[in-house]
């Protein structure tokens, strides 16, 4: 899975461009030692943006999660309940790193993983049967679904569940989704919904104030090309992402 793009980086850069200006500020009005303001905006400015990309990245993350459409869920989950259980293994072992396969179970040093994989939810005597195996390590079922009363149940005995949504981000960002479905094929979008998706409205307002503030240093600076076209290309895309976006 593409995590970064072009709206992470740049609410970043916007974030960090924040963080060093206030910083600056604040650090400049009190010691009235623009070189000190300088050194300590530099630092928490670079902390702020790797604060602020973690964050992003995990939002996007959970979006990606449950943006998640209902063909590429059934898909990847009839392709996993009909699968055997050497290659369910085989799978999440490159999957997830550090594990390793004993007694046809797949764990780690701190953890032990179960697959249960139907089309129908996981019921509470499906957790039970977990329950009853008496291992010290963290329990973890991997699933296509499981109903609610199940999952009250794995909270209670600190039971971690990932459901087929999030085996889809896990597969997809180690590059382990299947080329060809057991049953059925994942309908993927095509080229310009792909592109038409990443212009949203949330760009119009960062995009439109960092293309007009390179055309405003544009009257200041030498070399005022390089800050109209690029200016320009910035607000151009925030117009184009007003045109193509869907209301809100």
């Amino acid at each position: 899975m593409k995590k970064v793009n072009f709206a992470l980086v740049s609410d970043v850069i916007f974030f960090t461009l924040c963080a060093f200006i206030l910083c600056f500020t604040g650090v400049r009005f009190y010691t009235r030692n623009a070189q000190t303001a300088l050194i300590v905006a530099i630092g928490t400015a670079l902390v702020c943006g790797l604060i602020a990309f973690n964050v992003l990245l995990s939002r996007r993350k959970k979006r990606f999660i449950l943006s998640l459409s209902e063909s590429e869920k059934k898909s990847l989950s009839l392709h996993l309940s009909v699968c055997g259980e050497e290659y369910l293994l085989y799978l999440f072992e490159k999957a997830l790193e550090g594990t390793y396969v004993r007694g046809n179970r797949l764990q780690d040093n701190d953890n032990m993983y179960f697959f249960n994989f139907k089309m129908s939810p996981l019921s509470s005597d499906d957790i039970a049967e977990i329950i009853r195996i008496n291992v010290k390590k963290k329990k973890h079922i991997y699933c296509c679904e499981i109903s609610p009363a199940a999952l009250s149940l794995a909270e209670d005995f600190s039971i971690e569940i990932v459901t087929v949504a999030e085996i889809y981000a896990l597969l997809k960002d180690k590059n382990l989704l299947p080329e060809k479905y057991a049953l059925g094929n994942v309908k993927k979008p095509n080229f310009f919904k792909r592109i038409k998706k990443r212009f949203n409205r949330k760009l119009c307002v960062p995009l439109f104030f960092s293309g007009l503030t390179l055309l405003f240093f544009s009257f200041f600076t030498f070399y005022p090309l390089y800050y109209i076209v690029f200016g320009g290309l910035l607000m151009a895309l925030s117009a184009v992402c007003v045109l193509i976006s869907q209301p809100s």
